[in-house]
């Protein structure tokens, strides 16, 4: 929306937002899988022990007791309808990627990582740092993995509240958001 609609979107707050993602970079190992279809079956699991891979992911210190009648129920709620379609769109967000098709956006933005983030490593923060050539700023949250919202709800909106409250450089429209 803010590449779409620059006049009224005034700044933008990207969280762990894997938007740099190439599919070169499943090839090269930038992550633990290796293709879409295992990224796709990573995240849209069906068993309970791939819910339980991927919340270790997520997560820098992953609950230790999962069990399954919770993991089979979250299965049921959160990724049974649908399966095939969220594998396509996953193959279709991935498939044939590159950065250079990317938006660059002219908000002030700020990019939120956590430090140990597995899903989206910290080289896709720097990236997207790069990308948006020096309209960012990177906040990187300490012992904070993907999840870094559940795990440091604190400091990821401390460093949002203080983005949000720096004064803007241009006059304010009331219209932006």
């Amino acid at each position: 929306m803010a590449a779409m609609y620059p006049d009224a979107v005034e700044r933008v707050t990207l969280v762990c937002a894997g938007v740099c993602l190439e599919e070169k970079d499943l090839a090269e190992g930038l992550f633990p899988v290796a293709g879409v279809d295992e990224a796709a079956a990573l995240l849209v699991p069906r068993r309970p022990e791939e819910v339980r891979r991927l919340v270790r992911l997520t997560f820098v210190r992953p609950p230790i007791i999962m069990p399954s009648c919770f993991l089979w129920d979250y299965i049921k709620v959160m990724g049974s309808d649908h399966i095939e379609e969220k594998t396509e769109l996953l193959h279709a967000l991935i498939s044939g990627r590159q950065i250079s098709t990317l938006p660059k956006l002219r908000q002030k933005t700020l990019i939120v990582w956590g430090e140990q983030d597995k899903v989206f490593p910290m080289e896709l923060a720097h990236r997207l740092k790069r990308h948006l050539d020096g309209n960012s700023r990177l906040a990187v949250i300490h012992n904070a993995g993907h999840a870094v919202n559940l795990e440091k709800p604190t400091d990821v909106c401390k460093s949002i509240i203080e983005f949000f409250q720096e004064p803007i450089p241009e006059a304010s429209n009331d219209e932006r958001v």
